[in-house]
Formats: C-alpha cells, structure tokens, sequence
C-alpha cells in the first residue's frame, strides 16, 4: 500500500508538472520543465520497484512485446536519422516512459482494486489541472483567457499555455472522471467526483478545442457503450452522452470575434530581426518561407480574413498534406525518431505549428510505413482485446476496464488533432500510456477449452 501511495503521488505530480511546463504562468516554466523530468524517472523507478515485487512472467503479453518493439524500432532508427543525437536522446526517453508503463502495467495485472487506485491518481492530476486554471481565471484572467481577436472568439486556456493545451490531459481523463462519479459511493465523495467532472467538461467546452472536445466525448461515448451489459443501458447511455456533445458544441459557437479587435498575430505578422546594416522591412517585401503557401500574391493585400469554423481545418488540412508529401519522401522507415520538429517546415500562412499536429502523420515523418504500422496495431490490439474481454467480466471490474479502454480511445482521437503520442513531456502523453497499460492488465486471458476424455 505505501508503494502504491507513492506511485499515485508520482503520477499526479508528473501529470501537473508537465502542464505547468507548458503552461500560461510564465514564472514557473522553466522550473517545471526541469523537474517533469524527475517526476518521471521517480515514477519509473517506483513503477519498476512495484513491478518486481510481486514478479510474475506469466503476466508479460503481447502489451509488453509490443512495446518493446516501438522502443526497439525508436532506437534503432538513430541509424538512419536526420538527427542521430536527438532521436537517440528522445528514444531513450520514450523508452524510459514506456517501461515504466509496461512495469505498472505488469504490478497491477489482473488486481482491480490497485489497477482502480491508479485510476484515480489520473483523475486526481487532472482535478488539479481544473483547479489551478480555475484560480488563474480568478486571480490572473488575462493569462487564463486567450483575448477575442478579429477572426477568433475569446477561448479559455486555464493553467496551460493555449486553448489547446491543457485541454488535452482533460480530454483524455474525462471518461475516467465519469467512472470515478458511477463508482463514488459515500456522498461527499459522489460530489467531488461530480464537481471534477464537471471542471473538466466546462474548461474543454470554454476552450473551445476541437480536438479536446472530439478526444474527450469520443472517450465518453466509448466508456458509455462498453460499460453497461445490457443494450438498453447502452443505448440510453450513449444517447446521453450525444446529447451532451451538441449542447457543448452549440455552446462553443456562442462566443464571437470582436470586430475591429486586432487580428491574432501570426507568422507573417511576427518582426523578422535583419541584420546590422540592411534596410528596414518593407510591405514589399516577398512572403517569407512561413507563409508561402495561402499567402495573397505578391503585392497583393489581404483583404479579408476566414474566421474560424466548426468543421474548419485551421490551416491543418495544408500542413497534413504537406508533411505527408515530405514523409513519402522517406516512405519506409521515416526520418529518425524525434525528428517531427526538424523535419517539417510551416510553410502555410494559415497554420503556426512547428509540428503538423496529427500524431500518425508525425510517426509517419519519423518512423515511416512501418513505425506507424507498428503504433496503430500496438494499441488498436490493446483497444480490441479489452473491448473483448468486457464480455468475461462484470460488475466494477467491467466499468473499470471500460474506463481505460475509453481514455485509449479518446486518446487516439486526440491523436488526429495533436501530435503528442510520443512526445514525453506532453501533459497527456503519459496519461494515455498509463491507461493503455491498465487496460491490459485487467484484460482477462482467453479461457482455454476444457477437452473431454
């Protein structure tokens, strides 16, 4: 029980930590950057610890082999990397993460009332990511709302740096904050799962993130439609939770851009430092590289700007085809692990990403046709095979592996929208795997036929 204590606590703290690396109080940045890293490596030295106390082989499946192959493939790519040193230095990381994971994963194999607690500690990190952008909002608002601009709404970003940011890890727990509120049975406790879910839910809303709103109702949805036995559960469940998504769709159209405001700055409005000696920028001047693509022709002004959509791209759509047109370069085995951000060029004035935000498209750019092969039938294998063994179980244990195979889910349509599946110091990047893990643990083994005479 201490151990496992322990391990919740690391959980948390990696969990805050990583936000508040990339989070809109600007003062602890770079102290959080910092110890992220050690909140991971105490986790993985608990996870391993835990993992070998009650040691047994029989536990290690296809989870564990197929980890074990991405982190060999990761590695291995510093043999034909763009970047040797970085892709080694972002494997071994990955890897790091991974086999805490595989470790925790193993520790709990099979023991619901552990695997549970760990569950709560992801719904606990997220709370406190709720929390703390509650009180950015009370305390410093102008660091908790992204201001309404021209072309954009005012959107709520809370304790992370953007709309998008914190939302993420949110997204990803929202399934799991439903099952703390089903399985919650003293009333004081029903009520703080109820205001946690409730957090969670309004900050994704009032960011307005697409990606976090599909990834975070998708999620749902998923834990909805597995976790009852009976298909009028099902249905009504499901209905539900549809329900809830219109409504959080139609209040996310709800606030407008402020005309006359300043248009939010983007790539072609940032100064471009020149060097001693030339002449001053001039609205002459060509389009710079960031902004060749979708940018007016030269010596033509921009008129008029496309306020942002419900099902418009972003700029995404661009950048998508762009960076898979760069991937098809390197089709089989990619650029090196961890290259992403190296290797892709923002070249479309619609988009301010360094990266193309779709995690498959960036597995593609590093890893190729194999890597991400390898990645979707890792975890679609890990996502089936729970599913399927939902029908061997019941009671809690069903709803607690229906919760992590909904966080999984939501995980991976986040992933359509982020690309953060392999970057460690994401906030929802260990979340994701940390469910992943869970989900296999509790998937119970395939009763072997009992032969007769």
């Amino acid at each position: 029980m201490p151990l496992e204590r322990a391990l919740q606590v690391s959980i948390v703290a990696l969990i805050l930590l990583t936000v508040l690396s990339q989070g809109s109080l600007l003062s602890w940045l770079e102290p959080a950057r910092k110890l992220r890293w050690a909140a991971l490596l105490v986790f993985a030295a608990l996870a391993l610890v835990y993992a070998l106390v009650g040691f047994d082989r029989r536990r290690l499946g296809f989870a564990h082999v197929g980890a074990a192959l991405l982190c060999a493939l990761a590695l291995a790519s510093v043999l034909w990397s763009s970047f040797p040193t970085l892709t080694f230095e972002r494997a071994a990381v990955f890897t790091v993460l991974l086999v805490a994971c595989g470790a925790l994963g193993l520790g709990v194999a099979g023991r619901t009332t552990s695997t549970r607690r760990f569950v709560e500690a992801i719904v606990g990190g997220a709370a406190l990511v709720a929390l703390g952008g509650l009180l950015v909002l009370a305390f410093r608002h102008d660091r908790a709302v992204q201001p309404a601009t021209s072309v954009l709404a005012a959107r709520y970003q809370g304790l992370g740096g953007g709309p998008n940011t914190a939302t993420m890890v949110l997204a990803l727990v929202t399934p799991l904050a439903a099952y703390a509120l089903l399985e919650a049975r003293r009333l004081v406790a029903r009520l703080a799962a109820l205001a946690v879910l409730l957090a969670v839910l309004g900050s994704i809303v009032a960011s307005g993130s697409r990606g976090a709103i599909v990834g975070g109702f998708g999620g749902l949805f998923a834990f909805a439609v597995l976790a009852p036995t009976s298909m009028r559960q099902r249905v009504t469940a499901a209905a539900i939770v549809l329900a809830l998504l219109v409504v959080a769709v139609v209040i996310t159209r709800i606030p407008q851009p402020q005309p006359g405001a300043p248009a939010l700055p983007s790539a072609q409005e940032e100064p471009v430092e020149r060097p001693p000696g030339k002449r001053p920028i001039s609205p002459l001047d060509p389009p710079r590289l960031s902004d060749d693509v979708g940018h007016p022709k030269f010596g033509v002004a921009e008129t008029t700007r496309r306020p942002r959509t419900l099902f418009g791209s972003s700029g995404r759509a661009q950048a998508w085809e762009g960076a898979v047109e760069l991937g098809a370069e390197r089709p089989v085995a990619g650029y090196g692990f961890g290259t992403e951000d190296r290797v892709f060029v923002d070249r479309y004035a619609e988009f301010n990403s360094n990266v193309p935000e779709n995690s498959y498209i960036g597995i593609f750019l590093q890893l190729g046709a194999v890597g991400l092969a390898a990645f979707v039938a890792f975890l679609a294998a890990i996502v089936v095979r729970g599913a399927a063994g939902l029908t061997r179980l019941a009671g809690a244990e069903r709803r607690l592996s229906a919760a992590c195979a909904g966080a999984v889910v939501g995980g991976l349509l986040l992933a359509v929208f982020q690309s953060y599946v392999y970057a460690v110091g994401n906030n929802a990047t260990g979340s994701l795997w940390i469910s992943a893990f869970l989900l296999a643990g509790l998937t119970p083994a395939r009763r072997r036929p009992v032969e007769l005479g």
